[in-house]
């Protein structure tokens, strides 16, 4: 124990000695090593400033508008034009345009007399009635029971059990199947009606070439012409030899000789023999009798029309 006490007590006069008496010593023996060395405690260098460039935000870049793409607008419905109409080569036959029924019936408020009487079928249940001195007769006629239609008032037409019956009625149009009964005639109508001017044309370029080729009549022949304008001769039957041979030969097409009903008496005006004849035909309501007239001169046919009108017959 005493043994620690000295060493530690020689340590702190070594340690003392060292510090204090050996730096006087090495000083006066110029000992420059030995001098224990101060420290020099330099002074903090001023840290650099930093210097912070200040730089300017960019400037926002302009960009060029791009363009906006729109949708394309639809075009413009342009109607295309109606193409022109095809004139017709020389000669050529060129069926007639017929209205719609609706507008040659004026939309069914003037449906010809002629289209009467006419079967029809009912729609609903119907009441006739008749009055028989101071008495009523009636009777029902269930709806698709067959009726006369024989005369029309207004958008209503007069229907009657038979077409010769007195007893009348009173039923809408629409309650009936009139509309579609005349329909169905008007339509056979205008494809024979087509027909028959079809043929009379065909009669008249046939008529044209043979006088266009025929050799020029003597002057005898022209003179026996003009000389025999006669009254037309009529067989025994009623008929007319120069009617038939006409009608025959195509150049009336509406007129056939077994539909004529009756033959008039030749009659004289200004030169021309005219005869009537009563024949039936076609219509667009069906078969009715119709009166025309064959004008003829020098003992030949030149043309037949309609009593009534003037105008020519195909």
């Amino acid at each position: 124990m005493k043994g620690i006490l000295v060493l530690i007590l020689a340590a702190a006069v070594g340690y003392a000695a060292y510090q204090y008496v050996y730096p006087q010593i090495a000083d006066a023996m110029k000992f420059e090593k030995h001098k224990p060395q101060e420290e020099v405690v330099e002074a903090p260098k001023p840290e650099p400033k930093k210097e912070v460039a200040v730089v300017a935000p960019p400037k926002p870049v302009m960009e060029e508008p791009k363009p906006v793409m729109e949708a394309p607008k639809p075009a413009p419905m342009v109607e295309a034009p109606a193409p022109a109409p095809v004139m017709p080569k020389e000669g050529e036959f060129v069926p007639p345009v017929f209205d719609p029924i609706d507008v040659a019936t004026q939309n069914w408020t003037n449906i010809p007399k002629s289209a009467f009487p006419r079967q029809v079928i009912l729609k609903k249940d119907l009441n006739l009635q008749m009055k028989i001195g101071n008495s009523t007769a009636s009777t029902q006629v269930k709806a698709g029971g067959s009726i006369f239609a024989v005369g029309q008032e207004g958008n209503e037409i007069l229907v009657s059990p038979t077409d010769t019956s007195p007893m009348r009625g009173k039923v809408g149009m629409d309650d009936t199947n009139l509309k579609e009964v005349l329909t169905e005639i008007y339509d056979k109508w205008k494809v024979a009606r087509v027909e028959t001017l079809r043929r009379a044309h065909e009669f008249k370029l046939a008529a044209a070439e043979r006088a266009k080729n025929a050799p020029p009549p003597t002057k005898g022949a022209t003179a026996s012409v003009s000389a025999s304008n006669d009254k037309p001769a009529r067989d025994k039957d009623g008929t007319y030899p120069l009617l038939l041979a006409s009608m025959n030969s195509g150049q009336v097409t509406e007129i056939k000789p077994e539909a004529i009903k009756e033959w008039g008496e030749p009659q004289n005006t200004d030169g021309v023999w005219t005869v009537i004849v009563k024949y039936e035909t076609q219509t667009m309501f069906g078969k009715f009798d119709t009166e025309a007239q064959a004008q003829i001169k020098n003992g030949r046919v030149e043309k037949w029309i309609y009593t009534g009108s003037g105008e020519e017959v195909p």
